[in-house]
């Protein structure tokens, strides 16, 4: 704004101006007065001060305001010449000679600084264009930096649009996952609930299962009682038979007397012999009925009852063995120290008990023996049933512990989710459900195999 600012010259200029229109109204006093010559400059001082007048027109108020001071001084020139109205028309004429010549001179210094300027003005008007078309060239270049800013930014709109749009039906993926993850869970925990109530179904079945083997082991250890006194019957009734023959028998020959008592003695270092033999498989016995009750502390005391029971059939055993060995030995005693002479048929009739008897002993040691075996497959099968039921409560809690991690990985995850939702979608959300998924699949598939 500052080069539009006119300088402190053109105002200076502008007097002459200003003087032409005083003296355009002192023109009809004096063009009696003046020559033609001077009419003659002053009609062309007029068609330049019109010109000079055309060209300055945007400098038309500064020239107001110095017709107003030629104005003023006209006033005082009259003033003056009414004061000296006594002085004589030549003396007033040569006064407006001099004025009008000043007035020219005046005239002309007022053309050369209208001329200088007018070349300013010309000069400041190419500079005004300069900076007009600068300022054209400058707002074109900020429009199309401005349609280019649009143009960016309606592209990043669209791919802002786009992203949205795509972070949507990623988050609507992610939830349909989301969901079919958790509904493959409740199928999951379902499927879980349905094996442990399965487990717990057969750990039921193996608990009357057990019950049934303790009343079956009960029945087997009355049966073995009832034989042991069946056995005891027998022993008491070879017994009485044995001591009624002595009493038939009271005399016998020496010397078969020795004979038998020899073989009585080799008889009773075997029998000693086989009762060392058993003392020593009883304490085996024992130590694995030990082993056995380290194995299986939950049943501890049925063992050892079932223990003390094999013990004391093993002893019954032994003893039944050696006492029919004896009753043999007695039988044959008395039957070769009886003081009558043997005859066949006694022989026959005493052999005859005598075998029908050990036929009877073996047959309780048969039984014997088997209630044992099927004692010991009874012990065996429990402990089997007993592992089982243990593999299987360690499965069930196994499987809960499965159960519970996946419930804490499952609100986990959906605390994720809903974190997600609300600020952004986490991409990882479906790794971490698959994995949770892979976790409890192969529990499951090895609880149901």
């Amino acid at each position: 704004m500052d080069g539009l600012r006119l300088p402190p010259v053109i105002e200076e200029a502008v007097d002459p101006v200003d003087d032409t229109s005083d003296l355009k109204t002192d023109k009809p006093s004096m063009e009696n007065e003046l020559t033609t010559k001077e009419k003659e400059a002053l009609e062309e001082n007029d068609e330049k001060e019109e010109k000079e007048a055309e060209a300055g027109d945007g400098e038309k108020e500064v020239m107001e305001e110095k017709a107003e001071e030629v104005a003023e001084q006209k006033d005082e020139v009259e003033a003056a010449d009414k004061e000296k109205a006594p002085l004589s028309e030549e003396q007033e004429l040569e006064e407006l000679r001099s004025q009008v010549l000043q007035l020219l001179l005046e005239l002309e210094e007022a053309r050369e600084v209208s001329q200088k300027h007018e070349e300013s003005f010309h000069e400041l008007q190419g500079l005004l264009e300069e900076e007009r078309l600068a300022s054209a060239h400058q707002a074109e270049a900020f429009t199309r930096q401005i349609q280019r800013l649009q143009a960016q930014l309606r592209s990043v709109q669209e791919e802002m649009d786009s992203l949205e749009e795509e972070k949507e039906s990623e988050l609507a993926e992610a939830q349909e996952e989301l969901r079919a993850a958790q509904e493959e869970v409740l199928v999951l925990q379902q499927a879980a609930e349905e094996a442990a109530a399965e487990r717990e179904n057969d750990i039921a079945s193996l608990q009357e299962e057990l019950c049934r083997l303790r009343a079956e082991l009960q029945r087997l250890r009355a049966t073995t009682q009832e034989y042991e006194l069946e056995i005891t019957t027998l022993r008491a009734e070879i017994t009485m038979k044995s001591q009624r023959r002595e009493e038939e028998r009271n005399q016998g020959d020496v010397g078969q007397l020795k004979e038998e008592c020899r073989v009585l003695k080799d008889e009773c270092q075997t029998l000693k012999d086989e009762n060392r033999k058993l003392s020593e498989r009883l304490q085996l016995l024992q130590l694995q009925r030990t082993g056995s009750n380290d194995v299986c502390l939950t049943l501890k005391e049925e063992s050892d009852a079932e223990a003390s029971d094999k013990e004391e059939a093993e002893i019954g055993m032994v003893a039944t063995q050696t006492n029919c060995r004896l009753v043999d030995a007695s039988i044959q005693k008395n039957i070769s120290f009886d003081g009558k002479p043997v005859t066949p048929t006694s022989w026959h009739g005493g052999f005859t008990e005598i075998f029908s008897l050990r036929d009877q002993l073996k047959q309780a040691e048969e039984r014997a023996s088997q209630v044992q075996r099927e004692c010991e497959g009874l012990k065996e099968e429990l402990k089997e049933l007993q592992a089982l039921c243990d593999s299987s409560q360690r499965e069930r809690e196994d499987l809960e512990k499965e159960l519970q991690s996946c419930r804490a990985e499952l609100e986990r995850l959906t605390g994720k989710a809903t974190q997600g939702s609300e600020g952004g979608w986490n991409p990882v959300l479906v790794v971490a459900v698959a994995a949770a998924v892979l976790l409890i699949v192969p529990s499951l598939s090895r609880a149901f195999s």
